[in-house]
């Protein structure tokens, strides 16, 4: 292998790695509001599509939405996220959504604030840090430190999660939710890996160190 060749493809891999990962988003019908919900449907309550990706080299999840408006559009709205770490119940059974499970609960206002709620084993609720929360029209992003969500017996990687938006100008309770993302059932955190430039730059350093060393003794 020709050292110019091999320096070459470790160009392109670490460039290659360096590119963010993308989450495969989970799509959501719009127009799919929940039976019996009687608060706004001017859309941003309305999820299109979501996704939950969790980053091994940061150990950062970030949640990622996509709305039916603008976000804000219905003032009193507000998105939570549902997690289980482990230890999650289905705490929406009794309205047929036995397969909804979570243990802490991640709320995301239209205002860009947020907090981290632990539900299991014991309550606790973390302000999010300005900034974690940016929001672009109908799209919200979130960056969640694994440290505010700590296992209840799974390892990050194999958290699972469900979104529903609530408008707070109804009354508490299951009618304050719009919609379900997805629509019955939790889906799986999708890791972005460890940058797998490392291991080939490692290599293609050790190819060039043999060539060396073969060229020095006249091999």
């Amino acid at each position: 292998m020709r050292i110019n060749t091999a320096k070459h493809w470790v160009f392109v891999a670490i460039i290659a790695a360096a590119q963010p990962a993308q989450a495969v988003a989970v799509s959501d019908a719009v127009g799919d509001y929940v039976a019996g919900y009687n608060g706004s449907t001017a859309g941003d309550l309305d999820v299109v599509s979501a996704s939950v990706s969790y980053d091994q080299a940061t150990a950062t999840f970030r949640l990622d939405s996509t709305f039916n408006a603008d976000i804000g559009s219905s003032p009193s709205g507000f998105y939570i996220w549902g997690f289980n770490r482990g230890g999650g119940t289905a705490l929406f059974e009794s309205n047929g959504l036995k397969n909804i499970l979570f243990d802490s609960v991640v709320r995301l206002n239209n205002d860009g604030t947020g907090l981290v709620t632990l539900i299991a084993p014991s309550f606790s609720t973390t302000n999010l840090a300005p900034g974690s929360v940016t929001i672009t029209g109908n799209h919200m992003v979130a960056e969640i430190a694994s440290g505010l969500l700590p296992s209840t017996g799974f390892a990050p990687e194999s958290f699972t999660w469900n979104l529903w938006p609530r408008d707070g100008a109804v009354a508490a309770g299951f009618t304050q939710i719009s919609d379900f993302a997805p629509d019955t059932f939790n889906v799986g955190v999708q890791v972005v890996p460890l940058p797998n430039a490392a291991w080939l730059f490692g290599s293609m350093l050790g190819l060039m160190g043999l060539r060396r060393n073969r060229r020095a003794s006249g091999r």
